[in-house]
């Protein structure tokens, strides 16, 4: 570099400190090591071995980089940077520290300095280790797992700065307490000799050095530009604090012979005040005052929270949102972008009806209109911040909505109140948004209206619907011609039948007047059976590529058919990668055994309750929602042609219990004649046991006949049923103890007989169908408790009960909530777990839960027994049903045809490999009244039909 500074931007030059490095090297040099070590402390709170928590070892690091820093390219390798300096951040975000000094040495070496309390260096009494050692080589160990050393933190001290150690081919930690100077160097993560004092100091701080192990990163040399950028922001966020970064691989000589290090200063007072001015710097800003609050707020009985915003607007047409949680950049926001943009959009609507902005017909402004043209930075501090996902993209605490939106809404009610002139540029700002958006959804329905081709015939590859009134139709625009295309046609559909079959065989049995049906998800994530609606070629000599799955399953498919993913979204066939999960599709034979009392039937997993259900409940389900039959006509389902495994809708019909028996004796070929029957039947016959129960039955014959005969006597006499209905009361009023037995016995029984979907289905349909054959009763019942509630005594005793049942019935409904969150969240973990070590690993689950510091992953003991009935069997089969994965996405070189068919309402359907995938780009459409037509197709003229004409 030729100049001693890199030139910095207007703002910087007016808030940053001048670097002396440029004149003085070695004076600089000794000033950035003093600062850190020589200085003085600011805080008061107490930082000593004994705030030091253990929580883990060192091992997997080096094993698996990646579930540490995200990967080991460029972006790992700098997130090795932003530990250090975020553990330097948290002590100056506690108070205890006001300068950072960050070099780049030559070697791919990094320094980071700080003049905060100096991590402690005395004996660790878990360890028998010094403090130093153990923070720096255990992987859970630092001061922010427990006691009061830090109220905040963005860095995982204790955990980030041993990972640095240990995907570092060296790396040195000096710290200065106490006026005493201490060291000790690393190599790969083990130290190399013991704690040692090395000299005298004044002050305190901590001083980190590192270098990049080449053996973990492809690539070592830091960049510097995106280390400039990750500090200039830090600086803004943390007002006061200087930050100081010195490059010291590129440094030059002047003419005395001195060399000339490059380095910048930031120091801003101003914080994310100074930030959205930087930000804007030639921008046309709307209004000249940027909008600010800064203040400490307790929400859901959550510890404070300090919540910060500053916003301006600027004549841009997309808005600026930076979002930050304890110095964290969320690039995917969170809660507390959340609760921003709540609190801004209701205030200004407020604020433009309070004074009459709006017209009379005019609608609110929605989110967009008020965010358009908007620069703002939002930063919130709080303990224990939860973030979604491992590199921290979003924040995932619900207080921390709860407490944005309050300080945000307070703090611009007051804001707009006492800046007219602001507010109204804002409002105005918003207003022309607001029109603009109206004016453009009008020129694109003039435009769709009119025809951008007037007087062409319609695109030959338009699909265009049967109805000719324009009021009714509707088209639907597609990605491309390969929006029809899918599936080669060897390509197996599992079938509901029994059967898994080729496209090729599906297109033969459609033509010739099949009905087949497939499994297929719905959009609440439940498995329901579906038909498959004409399948057929749907396109000749497409490209097509090979997905291989995790069970060796081969696909070939063109490569932007949909795949559905496990939370149901979808991801194009090319797309895919191992890390995806894909929505998986198992199926079993019943054997009898636990809860199981029939065999040979066929079961498939469901995926959103993570057990198995019989096909057939589903298939008469679908006859039931779709009115083939009704509850009422009987409790039992039959298979008509007596298959078991042919679970088609066609193939099932509901009957009594009479019914079906009576069925089933005049139709002995399909039941006890059937030859396997048969031969199971001989084998019994020829058992000991049996032998001896018939001989045993056979003697007392007499005996049981007397009984019998005496039996039905007595029943059939009015007067004995009437003196054992009698007795039998007199016992039970007489016995609490069977009382009590006999309330739990029927509480278990109506709990299990409601837990069934169907049951509640029936009393629905029933209730539905007695208040619609009796309207009056529905006005009887409203007038009468219109008149019950006219009683004030009513009112409050009622009142009374609400106040004692609230807080029950709510922390119900939210263990409710929060089950299903554990369930899913430690679902994905554990098989993460599995699909790296080959098994349901507690320890490895474990680490991942310290990793993540998700405090919604619970214990893999909670899990079994609240959700498996701590069946631990039961819970690696969730596991390892939870999903599928692919192992590789092939392009092939061949061209085919290929097939596809359509599904109806729920537009997918699961392929005999175990995954399930979206249908033909035309299904999601009603033929009547629905046109579609892909991207690469000429515009539809719809000029024949405009509404004018």
């Amino acid at each position: 570099m030729s100049k001693a500074k890199p030139k910095k931007k207007k703002s910087e030059t007016a808030a940053a400190k001048p670097s002396p490095d440029s004149t003085n090297p070695s004076r600089a040099d000794s000033k950035q090591n003093g600062s850190a070590l020589n200085g003085t402390a600011v805080g008061q709170a107490s930082y000593t071995a004994k705030d030091i928590y253990v929580l883990e070892g060192l091992e997997p690091v080096r094993k698996r980089p990646g579930m540490y820093i995200g990967s080991t390219g460029v972006d790992g390798l700098h997130h090795l940077v932003w530990e250090v300096v975020d553990n330097s951040i948290d002590e100056a975000m506690g108070g205890y520290a006001k300068n950072i000094a960050v070099t780049l040495q030559p070697e791919n070496r990094v320094m980071v300095v700080d003049d905060g309390r100096g991590i402690p260096v005395e004996v660790h009494k878990q360890t028998k280790k010094s403090a130093l050692e153990t923070v720096m080589t255990t992987l859970h160990a630092g001061g922010k797992f427990g006691g009061e050393s830090y109220k905040v933190a963005a860095g995982l001290h204790g955990v980030g700065v041993s990972v640095v150690n240990a995907l570092s081919a060296w790396l040195k930690a000096e710290v200065c307490r106490d006026g005493t100077q201490y060291a000790q160097e690393y190599k790969r993560g083990k130290p190399t000799a013991a704690v040692k004092k090395t000299g005298k100091c004044g002050g305190s701080g901590t001083a980190v050095t590192f270098e990049p192990d080449p053996e973990i990163f492809p690539e070592i040399a830091f960049d510097w530009e995106r280390i400039l950028e990750r500090l200039r922001q830090q600086a803004y966020l943390t007002r006061g604090i200087t930050l100081v970064l010195r490059d010291e691989r590129s440094a030059a000589k002047a003419k005395d012979g001195s060399a000339i290090v490059p380095s910048y200063t930031f120091h801003f007072e101003g914080g994310i005040v100074s930030y959205v001015r930087f930000l804007n710097q030639g921008e046309a800003v709307k209004h000249p005052t940027v909008f600010f609050v800064s203040k400490e707020v307790s929400a859901n009985g959550s510890r404070a929270i300090l919540v910060e915003a500053a916003f301006q607007f600027t004549d841009s047409m997309s808005a600026r949102e930076l979002s930050f949680a304890n110095h964290v950049h969320t690039p995917e926001g969170g809660t507390h972008l959340t609760g921003f943009r709540t609190a801004l959009t209701r205030c200004l609507n407020d604020y433009a009806k309070k004074n009459q902005f709006f017209k009379k017909d005019d609608e609110t402004l929605t989110g967009d209109d008020v965010r358009e043209g908007i620069t703002a930075v939002i930063s919130v501090k709080l303990q224990e911040a939860q973030f979604e996902g491992q590199t921290k993209a979003k924040l995932g605490n619900t207080e921390a909505r709860t407490a944005v939106d309050t300080v945000v809404a307070e703090a611009l009610e007051e804001f707009l109140e006492k800046s007219p002139n602001d507010a109204e540029a804002i409002v105005a700002r918003a207003l022309l948004a607001q029109k603009a958006r109206k004016a453009a959804k009008a020129a694109k329905e003039t435009v769709l209206r009119k025809g951008a081709l007037e007087g062409m015939t319609l695109p030959g590859k338009l699909a265009d619907c049967q109805s000719k009134d324009p009021e009714e139709s509707e088209i639907f625009i597609v990605e491309g011609e390969s929006a029809g295309g899918c599936f080669s046609g060897d390509t197996k559909v599992a079938l509901t039948d029994g059967r898994d079959l080729p496209f090729r065989d599906l297109v033969r049995e459609d033509e010739a007047g099949k009905q087949n049906y497939c499994y297929t998800v719905r959009a609440d994530g439940s498995l329901a059976i579906a038909p498959i609606k004409h399948p057929r070629i749907t396109k000749n000599n497409a490209t097509v590529v090979k997905v291989i799955l995790d069970n060796d399953e081969k696909i070939t498919c063109t490569p932007d058919h949909a795949f559905m993913l496990r939370d149901g979204t979808y991801r194009a066939a090319k797309d895919l990668s191992p890390e995806n999960s894909l929505m998986p599709l198992y199926r079993k034979i019943s054997k009898i055994g636990g809860t199981i009392t029939i065999e040979g039937y066929e079961m498939v997993f469901e995926p959103a309750h993570h057990y198995y259900i019989f096909t057939h409940l589903l298939a008469d389900r679908h006859n039931l929602e779709y009115g083939v039959y009704a509850m009422t006509d009987g409790t039992h389902r039959h298979h008509k042609d007596f298959n078991k495994k042919n679970n088609n809708p066609d193939n099932l019909v509901r009957l009594t219990k009479e019914q079906h028996l009576f069925l089933h004796a005049n139709l002995l070929e399909h039941t006890i004649h059937r030859p396997d029957v048969k031969e199971k039947m001989a084998a019994l016959h020829r058992t000991p046991q049996f032998r001896e129960k018939i001989r045993a039955t056979m003697t007392t014959q007499k005996m049981r006949q007397m009984l019998s005969q005496r039996g039905k006597r007595q029943w059939e006499n009015e007067n004995y049923r009437v003196f054992i209905g009698q007795k039998f009361l007199e016992f039970y009023h007489s016995s609490a103890e069977y009382r009590e037995e006999n309330r739990k016995r029927l509480a278990r029984e109506q709990q299990k007989y409601w837990s069934d979907a169907l049951h509640r289905q029936i009393q629905s349909e029933q209730t539905r169908a007695f208040f619609e054959a009796n309207p009056q009763r529905r006005v009887e019942l409203s007038t009468d408790a219109k008149k019950q509630w006219q009683d004030r005594a009513l009112r409050i005793w009622r009142s009374g009960k609400t106040k004692e049942q609230w807080t029950p019935a709510f922390r119900a409904k939210r263990r409710t909530a929060y089950n299903a969150t554990y369930l899913k969240k430690a679902l994905d973990a554990l098989r993460r777990v599995h699909d790296a070590v080959g098994r349901v690993d507690e320890q490895t689950y474990n680490e991942l839960r310290l990793q993540s510091r998700d405090r919604s992953l619970i214990r893999l003991s909670t899990i079994c027994d609240r959700f498996f009935n701590g069946n631990g069997e039961d819970l690696e089969t969730a596991v390892i049903r939870h999903n599928h994965k692919i192992k590789v996405v092939l392009p092939l070189a061949e061209v085919m045809d290929v097939y596809d068919m359509e599904v109806p309402e729920t537009h997918n359907f699961a392929l005999a490999s175990g995954v399930f995938v979206h249908n033909s780009a035309k299904s999601a459409r009603d033929r009547r009244f629905q046109a579609i037509l892909p991207l690469k197709g000429k515009i539809l003229n719809v000029e024949r039909a405009r509404l004018d004409k």
